[in-house]
């Protein structure tokens, strides 16, 4: 899931009313431009923040991938100097309470800076209809509208956006699902599980936020790459452990591959849950993994990398270490 930051002028009311985000293919002077094409980098699921005229109004989920279209007429009038063929995202409004105004922010913004995202080196907005917007950045500004909304509905909107941002983006087993895999772990039988080398389509749940829907983690599925591995971790065996109640090594699931970038993959045939993409790893690993440097890690994913390839094409993730090494960074 990605987070995308769309400054709004005139048309605001008009995309809000009807649901979605438009802008051409070209500008006034026939030439490409970013802020357009950026709206071809929005899929179904996607999180929009609208700004509109230096305040964000409202947060809105993608309902389709980005589309080409033609300029609406009941929205543009024809004598607006813009290319009628355009991109269109549908999307699903929510208006805040009471906007933010972000220039209120201009110093925080300016001193996280970042480069991929919808803010100057000065914290002021870019200049560009549609921005990517980092994750830090829409964090943010989702914390600082809640502390100005009036309505529950509204806070509890918002709410349910910042946890599923936080979350796909740490991607990671909440306590739930992690006691569900210790208890499965203690009930082990049967033989010892083995990868398939099958295809299989991505299981899909609905997250917090309404009408969004998100990778589902079966935890089945973790507990049996644990059990593969041998409750050992993978990148060194011999990697120091500790042992747990019943006597089984100690070790945590990893998505080599996060979860989280099941798009980058034709995720309605191939699964990113799978045990051919699930590493047993040591508690330190798996941290160095979250948390350490990018040259820390790379050991640790060439090797897993050099092992799971093949394993890996087999069930459809076809990737290269040089992609897998940009999740990472």
């Amino acid at each position: 899931m990605s987070v995308f930051y769309v400054y709004q002028g005139t048309s605001y009311p008009s995309e809000r009313d009807g649901g979605f985000v438009w802008a051409p293919k070209l500008n006034s002077q026939g030439h490409r431009n970013k802020g357009y094409t950026m709206m071809t980098n929005i899929k179904k699921g996607d999180f929009i923040l609208h700004n509109l005229n230096g305040k964000l109004m409202a947060v809105s989920i993608a309902q389709t991938d980005c589309f080409d279209a033609d300029k609406p007429t009941d929205k543009y009038g024809s004598g607006t100097p813009w290319d009628d063929d355009g991109y269109r995202v549908n999307t699903i409004y929510k208006e805040l309470d009471r906007p933010v105004i972000v220039t209120d922010h201009k110093k925080w913004l300016a001193a996280n800076h970042k480069d991929e995202s919808a803010f100057t080196v000065q914290g002021t907005g870019k200049q560009q209809y549609m921005c990517a917007l980092d994750d830090e950045h829409a964090v943010y500004l989702l914390e600082e509208a809640i502390k100005l909304q009036t309505t529950k509905e509204t806070i509890k909107a918002l709410r349910n956006a910042l946890a599923d941002i936080i979350g796909d983006k740490d991607s990671e087993y909440d306590q739930l699902e992690k006691e569900t895999i210790d208890i499965l772990i203690e009930k082990e039988e049967g033989p010892k599980p083995t990868w398939k080398g099958v295809k299989q389509p991505q299981e899909m749940t609905m997250s917090s936020s309404i009408e969004r829907e998100s990778p589902k983690r079966n935890s089945r599925i973790a507990a049996d790459a644990l059990r593969r591995a041998d409750y050992k971790c993978e990148y060194d065996t011999k990697d120091r452990i500790f042992e747990r109640k019943s006597g089984k090594g100690y070790t945590e699931p990893h998505h080599l591959i996060p979860i989280s970038k099941y798009r980058d993959f034709d995720y309605k045939q191939c699964n990113l849950d799978t045990m051919e993409n699930i590493v047993s790893l040591c508690s330190h690993c798996h941290n160095l993994l979250h948390y350490g440097k990018l040259d820390d890690k790379m050991p640790i994913l060439e090797k897993i990398y050099k092992d799971r390839k093949d394993a890996l094409k087999l069930v459809g993730l076809d990737i290269s270490l040089e992609k897998l090494t940009e999740y990472y960074r």
